[in-house]
């Protein structure tokens, strides 16, 4: 079960990923306003590149289902939480590097990220939405889903990881890739450390 086997090889990094300064901060609901456009600013181009190459390849529906992008909904809250001038916000060097990645990468290896991205939205971004409409007032539209929602969407998804016809070696790639996928995550939180001190968000 290629669903289980990535969960199980990427559950320690995803610890340390939750663990990292910029998401404790966040989950507690002390992360300053303008760190969280900018954590939002810094995973635009990611999504950008997702949203652009995962329709090109042949990867399950449910692994590439519109329902699931997040682009649009990441720009809407960028729009509402920091203004029109948004994209004047700067990209770390984590960011352009992950973005210079996803462009190289084949259809497994896309499917990694899109695992990492898609369902830690699915599943940790709920608890998130409600955490951000508290701090911010505005800004959940990146937490909130379509019908059917983010339970039978994961479902799908995880379904869908199970039925690709991958052979032990590229099975062994994707998984190895969403490893990496954490280690990028990791290295842009750290990028994206908290520029403020303030120990909660002001709308």
């Amino acid at each position: 079960m290629l669903a289980l086997r990535l969960r199980q090889a990427t559950a320690a990094r995803h610890r340390e990923v939750e663990d990292s300064a910029l998401i404790s901060r966040l989950l507690r609901g002390q992360l300053d306003r303008h760190d969280y456009c900018r954590l939002l600013r810094n995973l635009h181009p990611i999504y950008a590149v997702l949203e652009a190459r995962l329709p090109e390849t042949a990867l399950p529906q449910a692994i590439r289902d519109p329902r699931l992008a997040r682009r649009a909904a990441l720009e809407a809250d960028l729009e509402s939480l920091h203004g029109p001038d948004w994209q004047r916000l700067p990209l770390t060097v984590a960011a352009h590097a992950y973005q210079a990645h996803l462009q190289t990468l084949d259809a497994v290896r896309l499917g990694a990220h899109a695992y990492v991205r898609y369902l830690g939205d699915l599943a940790g971004g709920q608890p998130l939405g409600r955490i951000v409409g508290d701090c911010y007032g505005v800004g959940v539209a990146f937490h909130r889903f379509p019908e059917p929602g983010a339970g039978p969407l994961a479902a799908a998804f995880r379904a869908a990881l199970d039925t690709l016809p991958l052979a032990e070696a590229e099975a062994q790639t994707m998984v190895d890739e969403a490893v990496a996928a954490f280690a990028r995550h990791a290295a842009l939180f750290a990028a994206l450390q908290p520029l403020r001190s303030s120990l909660r968000s002001r709308r």
